[in-house]
């Protein structure tokens, strides 16, 4: 049995999609089962996948008191600061925006706070600074809902105020008009607008858009992982179209950069240029991102995308080394993982909290030192609320803020192995035995899935928060093959009997170890088409994988052999056990524990009858098959009842004590016409039945002087056992043996 990352939960309709609907929307039977299983069954739910709406932006609440407020500044041509945010969503609503008055006001300028010296959001040093005397009017985007008091600064200052944003409130109401989507006041119809979107509206009201601000949008929305639906996937679908016909020069450069090709879709933003911009804003400053959205020189950009990849591959980097020292630290019998670095750059610890999570299953903290605290990043997985946990213990922080699933924290440096001690200490008392939840969207059998099928699936696109990439299922398949790939084979590819589908697995190539040619397994993942020698062909990307059955592993072929799967602890069943073995070996017959965890079978056993006797009933994950056996007699065989006849009566016509075997014995070998293995053979039966006796290797005939009788020799029974025993388990297929074994185990 090997067990997968994730609980695996199959989706259950709960209802059911009309067939009159199934005919209005055109749904291929895939599709409306995948709808189905999400809970979208009437035409009110099914448009906001297949036709979202695009909402007037005079709905949105306070936008025509900001509209007004920044036409008015606009006007007079007033000085006008845009404060942004450095992420993804706030650098595409800074450019955007920026991009929008500048070109009717000049003295439009913008800043992005510096994520460790100003932190995010309203910073009171700046704006008493830099601002005040200096501004008539700020518009914050992506930020400013929560900062009341910063806010209440500038408008002390005689400065006016707009934000557009879409974080939670804060305990009060800024004094500043709010456009935000869900403001306390809204009617708006669709809460969940990324900062890049409720920006977009402002500029629609300002009647300023552009088409490019569309593809400014949809990287914005992408990658704020906002829900995708209704909307938003309406505006994402028409930024990926923006894209993907005008693409902005800089980010045409740095998709070079990145070695990108062909469509550009919400993949191609999630995982290429959303990463990118946010390494700006993590390891420099943000204001690159805007300057690469808007360059309008080729050289210019070129240098920019140069930059920002090159700061990419610099966080990468820095994230892997963070990552492989926090897991060293990590013991595997906590609930939570918690785990502290000096020094580790602050601005990528979110990414390793949230690999840490994707690697454990575990809620994750990550703190690094910052003078007098501990500043950090935490993660928690589906149905564990960390913020609420950690508020439970709030004298350890300094700052503690987000969401339920990410936030960001201080621990006070007094304090921090106290904390890691008690908060440890709180999960694991919850017993939660945590594994994070992976939803399953539809089971493959047989050909219940074709490549039109999939295609025809892309209507359901862009994927998102809310309605993410579907997740596809094969059950207790049978491998048909399976080897690794990559230069360091750390990916797997595996065929199936039972299915065309090849399975890819990135990161997967330990697999390899644990499933061999004819093993049950299931797996799960995404879906996407192969192309490769003009063939296309349904691909599998594996997200999880699981044995169901008892792993067997085959082990009898050197070539075969890993021994890093063995481990001290295991449960061994050998031939003989010495006196330097442990209490974990046991002889073929004994009785083993009820369960076991992993069993070796290290020998070939002398008789099936002793092996069954041990696994009769036993309850058992892994078996790993050696069958090592120094002294095969398969190949040779034993000598025939007419050789041992013709050896007895040679003993018997000989002098007692005058054969030697020392010096006669290959002289008798070549006599009988036998190797000197056999002769061996032959010498340990006689003596068994009584026949001769061997002292110091000379030869006394002993006191049995009846007829032969072979079938007494215990010794010959036993190498008889043990020819069967090697014929059915070490010269059988690897099928054959493992149906053997578990045949044993069940009887």
């Amino acid at each position: 049995m090997f067990s997968s990352k994730y609980t695996w939960q199959v989706r259950q309709k709960t209802g059911a999609i009309s067939d009159d609907l199934v005919k209005t929307y055109k749904l291929s039977d895939l599709e409306k089962t995948l709808l189905e299983n999400r809970g979208y069954y009437d035409a009110e739910d099914i448009d906001t996948i297949l036709q979202p709406n695009d909402y007037n932006w005079q709905y949105m609440p306070n936008i025509n008191e900001a509209v007004s407020l920044i036409q008015s500044h606009m006007d007079k041509s007033s000085r006008i600061l845009i404060y942004g945010d450095y992420d993804a969503d706030g650098i595409t609503s800074t450019a955007m925006l920026y991009d929008a008055l500048y070109t009717n006001n000049e003295n439009v300028s913008y800043f992005i706070p510096n994520r460790l010296e100003q932190g995010y959001g309203p910073n009171s040093d700046f704006f008493l600074f830099q601002v005040v005397g200096n501004v008539d009017l700020v518009i914050t985007v992506d930020n400013g809902v929560s900062a009341s008091e910063e806010i209440k600064l500038l408008r002390d200052n005689d400065i006016d105020v707009v934000i557009i944003d879409h974080h939670s409130f804060g305990e009060d109401l800024p004094d500043a008009s709010i456009v935000h989507t869900a403001h306390p006041d809204s009617h708006y119809p669709f809460k969940d607008l990324a900062a890049a979107g409720t920006t977009y509206k402002v500029i629609e009201g300002l009647g300023l858009e552009k088409p490019q601000y569309l593809a400014f949008l949809a990287i914005g929305t992408v990658a704020d992982i906002v829900s995708m639906t209704d909307e938003n996937k309406y505006l994402v679908e028409q930024g990926l179209k923006e894209l993907n016909e005008h693409p902005p020069l800089g980010l045409s450069s740095l998709l070079k950069m990145s070695n990108h090709s062909g469509k550009i879709d919400e993949e191609t933003i999630g995982f290429t240029i959303a990463p990118r911009l946010n390494a700006t804003g993590r390891l420099d400053e943000a204001s690159l991102g805007v300057e690469l959205l808007l360059a309008s020189d080729a050289n210019e950009a070129y240098e920019l995308a140069s930059t920002i990849d090159a700061l990419n591959n610099e966080r990468k980097a820095l994230v892997e080394e963070i990552y492989q020292k926090a897991v060293s630290e990590i013991d595997p019998n906590n609930e939570i993982n918690i785990v502290i670095g000096d020094d580790w750059h602050h601005g990528v610890l979110g990414i390793v909290a949230s690999r840490l999570v994707d690697q454990f299953g575990k809620p994750t903290i990550v703190l690094s030192n910052d003078f007098d605290v501990y500043k950090g990043s935490a993660r928690s997985i589906e149905g564990i609320d960390l913020l609420n946990e950690l508020r439970k213990f709030s004298s350890y922080f300094d700052t503690l803020g987000g969401h339920s699933q990410a936030l960001g924290c201080g621990v006070y440096e007094s304090a921090v192995d106290e904390f890691k001690e008690k908060v440890t200490a709180h999960f694991n008392d919850m017993n939660l035995n945590l594994k994070p939840l992976k939803h399953i969207d539809y089971k493959i059998t047989g050909n219940n899935i074709s490549i039109s099928d999939f295609e025809r699936m892309s209507r359901l696109k862009p994927f998102g928060k809310d309605f993410a990439v579907p997740v596809f299922m094969l059950a207790n398949q049978t491998v048909k093959s399976i080897r690794q790939v990559g230069k360091d084979l750390s990916h797997i590819k595996i065929n199936l009997q039972e299915t065309d589908i090849d399975i890819i697995g990135f990161k997967f190539g330990f697999l390899y170890r644990e499933v061999q040619i004819g093993d049950k397994i299931s797996l799960i993942g995404s879906l996407n088409i192969n192309e490769f020698n003009h063939k296309r062909s349904l691909q599998m990307v594996l997200t999880d994988a699981r044995v169901d059955d008892l792993q067997i592993i085959d082990m009898r072929s050197k070539n075969e052999q890993d021994f890093s799967q063995v481990s001290a602890d295991d449960i061994f069943l050998t031939s003989v056990v010495d006196n330097h073995h442990t209490e974990n070996y046991f002889l073929y017959g004994d009785s083993l524990p009820f369960a076991v965890d992993t069993l070796i079978l290290r020998d070939i056993p002398y008789s099936l009858d002793d092996l069954q006797k041990s696994l009769s009933g036993l309850q058992v994950s892994k078996i790993i098959v050696i069958f090592n056996d120094k002294n095969e007699l398969f190949f040779d065989g034993l000598p025939s009842k007419t050789l041992i006849s013709e050896a007895d009566q040679l003993f018997l016509e000989a002098e007692d004590g005058a054969i030697d075997l020392s010096i006669h014995a290959p002289y008798l070998a070549k006599k009988l016409g036998t190797s000197m293995k056999k002769l061996k053979i032959i010498t340990d039966i006689l003596e068994d039945l009584s026949r001769i006796e061997l002292k110091d290797g000379i030869v006394y005939k002993d006191k049995n002087t009846e007829a032969l009788n072979l079938s007494s020799s215990m010794h010959l029974k036993r190498l008889t056992d043990k020819i069967e025993a090697e014929a059915k388990l070490k010269m059988s297929s690897g099928p054959n043996m493992k149906d053997y074994l578990r045949t044993l185990i069940t009887t």
